[in-house]
């Protein structure tokens, strides 16, 4: 151990290896790793601050992976990578004898030849310094690996910055699928700033040809030592691809030198064939990036310059979004339709394209306001007065198109879409069809439309002035359709007395967004706004990737509590609807009230029973929705002729229903049995007709009977519809 004028100390270490018999008696592996290596280690005066160095004999083998990017012009030993981050990291968590074995295993599988191995992944060529970025799409690029080992011209856009004392740094963009002829290659550069400039030009990406028909392989790491041309013709040389690569850079060099080719930044892209694949990718090609600074007079023609070292970001693709979200990776994104790009519906949309799973088509008919920027997902333009610079769905998809997700936009409303040939084929492409609007007209009409292939529609919006999340999504064919559900819900809610309070209790607030502006909104903030609707976000996405059929619908509420930090989300399936028609009419029944019917019948054998339907009319689908039931009141008469509903404390259930559900759910008539299967009696008929004079809607009255229901319901007017039909299986 020596202590140095720089207060560094240094010891040796003589590190024994496990070699098999054979190794051990010749005292060396055949890799070159010897049966005890001696190790210097360098331990700087701050450490343990500062991270301790690795040195290994000068005579070390430095063909193997793993060794730090040390420039032979520094002369220096080769020196182990033997942790990812920094060794005083390893040291601070684990103690010294963390990194001792962390140095005593690399030597191990040096010996071994397993510091590569298809276990693991191989190791890309580490560089410790990165001058410039090179941003690509690599699975793009390494299509450009081509069993001709061609050498590929293609086009970039750069960013240089200079940072003084002819000093710069540079973020080169590679538009791998843009093939450029280098005889009539544009390349431009134009100031944006003192230090800042942006241009146009090209890249060579160039791969080993095929050897004997099949691909080159390199299975040889060599550490990072490229600084001059020279050094990356003897790369190219490595690589096997100097002849292709020489033809290209020398024509670079010769229209250099006159005149016909401008300054600028071009990189070198080579594509290497490993024996496996890289760590974290299931690619075995190799993606190595350097850059020459062209600069006329620089001897390029004669291999004279620097070369800079680069490193690789990926560009911004579907599957880079969906690998860094944790997501399946795919280059497809299902297709999906947005209603609605305002607060809710942009920061969905936002959320799943940050996934790659942004919506291919957006619809709205609205345009921006200055006062949706209080919540919306995207930021106003700071060149537009008011941010206002057009049509919400444009304005969305021009944001989705930086994701590399450009949607199908349509201004309009989706009654006007689906009223077309062309909307509703549109339409029908999609796996879902999500509504952020809110809006429960539309939600009635989306539940009334049918057409073949109709796609599977849902609902995500926030309830009782921000507080509550909901999400539902259609069951197949529309059962249970978005009306059904959102009843279901009433009934879900009006049963918690803290959801029911923030849904049904909650006022909208007008907000004065200008002079005779006639918008109502909730206030909120647009943290909790967007709190919930990343929840939202997270049902959308995982029904788009949720590759199986479903059979039932679903429910699902999420909602702040008291501390307005933490959530609390509950889901339920919903079954498809019993479905009884009459015309036009429909009565659409619940499984769980048809099972708490028949259990009813099956208390009573041999009499007739009954009591209260509870529910939802729809006027615009002309459909009742059954939820629930109110027991028949004890003074009821239940006989083999008839029943007869009570009246004892009947007003009061119906007054609770009334409170606890905010009046979203109400009764819509009454059922009774009949023994036999049959219609509605002429009782049923005068007591249907006597029942509607007292309410603004139609009066339902359900009669079941042993093979199904029958429907009668009056109108005000008298009108009588009168049906029998079997009961749908459930």
């Amino acid at each position: 151990m020596t202590r140095h004028k720089d207060g560094s100390i240094w010891a040796e270490l003589d590190v024994e290896q496990e070699l098999p018999s054979t190794w051990r008696a010749a005292g060396v592996s055949p890799s070159g790793v010897q049966a005890v290596e001696t190790v210097t280690i360098r331990f700087p005066p701050d450490f343990p601050r500062s991270s301790p160095r690795a040195f290994l004999r000068e005579t070390f083998d430095r063909a193997h992976p793993h060794l730090l990017p040390v420039p032979k012009s520094l002369g220096l030993p080769p020196q182990p990578c033997v942790v990812q981050a920094y060794p005083s990291e390893l040291i601070q968590a684990r103690g010294f004898s963390a990194y001792l074995d962390q140095l005593a295993e690399w030597l191990d599988k040096a010996a071994m030849l397993e510091l590569n191995n298809p276990r693991h992944g191989w190791e890309p060529v580490r560089r410790d310094h990165l001058d410039d970025e090179i941003i690509l799409d690599p699975d793009e690029i390494r299509e450009l690996a081509v069993s001709s080992g061609e050498c590929f011209v293609v086009e970039t856009n750069y960013l240089r910055f200079e940072l003084g004392d002819d000093k710069r740094t540079m973020r080169v963009a590679i538009e791998a699928d843009h093939r450029v002829d280098l005889a009539t290659a544009k390349c431009s550069e134009k100031a944006l700033s003192k230090v800042a400039f942006r241009g146009r030009g090209i890249a060579l990406v160039v791969s080993a040809p095929d050897t004997d028909g099949l691909p080159t392989v390199i299975n040889r790491a060599v550490p990072e030592d490229v600084e001059t041309v020279q050094g990356l013709q003897r790369r190219a040389e490595l690589y096997r691809c100097r002849t292709a690569l020489m033809a290209k850079l020398d024509h670079v060099a010769l229209m250099l030198d006159n005149g016909q080719f401008p300054a600028s930044p071009l990189p070198v892209v080579f594509l290497v064939r490993r024996p496996f694949p890289l760590v974290g990718s299931s690619s075995n090609i190799e993606i190595c990036p350097y850059l020459i600074d062209l600069r006329p007079g620089g001897g390029l023609l004669r291999g004279v310059g620097d070369v800079r070292l680069c490193g690789v970001r990926d560009d911004i693709s579907i599957k880079l979004l969906r690998r860094a979200s944790g997501d399946p990776v795919t280059a497809e994104r299902p297709r999906w339709a947005l209603l609605g790009c305002g607060s809710v519906g942009s920061k969905i949309a936002v959320h799943a394209a940050r996934r790659g799973l942004g919506p291919t088509d957006v619809i709205d008919r609205a345009l921006m306001s200055p006062h949706n920027y209080a919540r919306h997902a995207l930021l106003p333009d700071p060149d537009v007065r008011g941010g206002v610079v057009g049509y919400k769905a444009d304005v969305l998809a021009q944001a989705l198109s930086g994701f590399q997700q450009q949607p199908r936009v349509e201004v309009g409303t989706v009654e006007e879409l689906c009223g077309s040939e062309r909307g509703r084929a549109e339409l029908s492409k999609c796996r879902l069809v999500v509504n952020t609007t809110g809006s429960s007209l539309l939600r009635e009409v989306v539940s009334s439309l049918n057409w073949p292939e109709r796609p599977i529609f849902a609902d995500a919006h926030l309830l009782g002035a921000g507080s509550i999340a909901y999400a539902a999504f259609e069951g197949p064919n529309g059962n249970p359709s978005l009306s059904d559900l959102a009843a279901e819900s009433y009934r879900i809610l009006a049963r918690d007395e803290a959801l029911r309070a923030k849904v049904f209790d909650a006022e909208a607030q007008a907000i004065d967004i200008g002079q005779g502006c006639g918008a109502v909104t909730f206030p909120m903030p647009d943290d909790r706004l967007g709190a919930l609707a990343a929840g939202l976000c997270q049902t959308v996405c995982g029904r788009l990737l949720d590759q199986g059929q479903r059979a039932a619908g679903s429910l699902h509420l999420g909602h702040v509590l008291a501390d307005g930090l933490s959530q609390r989300w509950t889901s339920v399936d919903i079954e498809p609807r019993i479905v009884v028609t009459s015309g036009d009419l429909e009565v659409r029944i619940s499984p769980r009230v048809d099972a708490e019917i028949r259990s009813t019948i099956a208390a009573q054998p041999g009499a007739e029973t009954g009591g209260v339907i509870v529910g939802r009319y729809s006027q615009i689908g002309d459909a009742f929705q059954i939820v629930d039931l109110l027991p028949a009141p004890p003074d009821s008469v239940f006989s083999a002729e008839r029943f007869v509903l009570g009246v004892e404390g009947l007003r009061g259930s119906v007054r609770r229903l009334l409170e606890q559900s905010g009046g979203s759910l109400y009764v819509l008539g009454t059922w009774h049995s009949h023994l036999v299967p049959s219609g509605p009696s002429v009782l049923d008929i005068a007591t249907a007709t006597r029942l509607a004079v007292r309410q603004h809607f139609p009066v339902l009255m359900l009669i079941a009977h042993p093979d199904g229901y029958s429907v009668l319901a009056a109108e005000l007017a008298g009108h009588v519809a009168v049906n029998i039909e079997k009961r749908l299986p459930v």
